[in-house]
């Protein structure tokens, strides 16, 4: 299929296998012997020594985004989630996106749900040394929040939550009150349907987590067994989106020519 190919979601359809129509799903191939045939990819939580994990899945919802039915798609998806929730979640007033792919997707949940929509400047921080994954504040200047309006964040992708903690934080600045947290793809291996934080301004809060697609996946420390070898040798993408046809094609070769 060219890129430029419409795709219109039919009811029912999984949004995982949307996710592969959309060429949004980098997954590591290797051989019969588990070799890996393309690199890792990096993630943007971290270990206790501030390095960045890593790990073989890389939800690329960039991809998804140049498809507005698709993202239309996982916030039909998301509705009833969120109205199905406690009270407060249904009820309240605005939907917080996460730029980039929280941003899209934020606006659409809000459209479906008739609710109010702002979100953050996305400010990039100097990045330290040793750094594998560009890192960003996020600063409220285009909108305002008004102090005890309940509010839903939504991103795109939610992995350890660690970045959460940090869009937690600045929101609770404005006084504004998060009552949930809602993504097109939950991967957290730890997290299911609450997250609960244990520093910051919502250290002890139990916020619901609601996602299109639940799917745990691994993510490894940097000298994890399972992938240090790998890691060592250099066999990562860094620029995981700049470099995305370049991973795409490592695919297709791992196929061979039937695939």
């Amino acid at each position: 299929m060219n890129n430029w190919s419409p795709i219109i979601p039919k009811a029912g359809d999984d949004p995982w296998e949307l996710a592969m129509r959309c060429n949004a799903l980098y997954e590591c191939p290797k051989d019969a012997s588990g070799k890996r045939l393309g690199p890792l990819v990096p993630y943007a939580g971290k270990d206790a020594k501030g390095r960045n994990l890593v790990g073989d899945v890389y939800f690329n919802f960039a991809r998804i985004e140049e498809y507005p039915l698709v993202v239309h798609y996982f916030a039909e998806l998301l509705m009833p989630k969120i109205f199905s929730n406690a009270g407060v979640v249904a009820h309240a007033s605005t939907l917080i996106g996460i730029p980039d792919g929280g941003r899209s997707l934020g606006q659409m949940v809000a459209l479906v749900c008739k609710k109010r929509f702002v979100y953050p400047a996305k400010v990039k921080r100097p990045t330290p040394a040793g750094a594998i994954k560009e890192e960003y504040d996020l600063v409220f200047k285009r909108f305002e929040l008004s102090a005890g309006e309940p509010v839903i964040v939504c991103d795109d992708v939610h992995n350890n939550f660690q970045n959460t903690d940090d869009i937690l934080n600045e929101i609770g600045k404005t006084g504004a009150k998060v009552v949930a947290l809602c993504s097109g793809l939950n991967r957290s291996p730890i997290v299911d349907s609450i997250y609960v934080p244990k520093a910051g301004m919502y250290a002890g809060f139990s916020l619901p987590v609601v996602s299109a697609i639940r799917k745990p996946l691994l993510e490894y420390e940097q000298d994890d067994p399972a992938v240090a070898a790998d890691f060592s040798a250099g066999n990562i993408e860094r620029n995981v989106k700049a470099n995305w046809a370049k991973l795409k094609e490592i695919i297709l070769a791992a196929r061979g020519p039937a695939g």
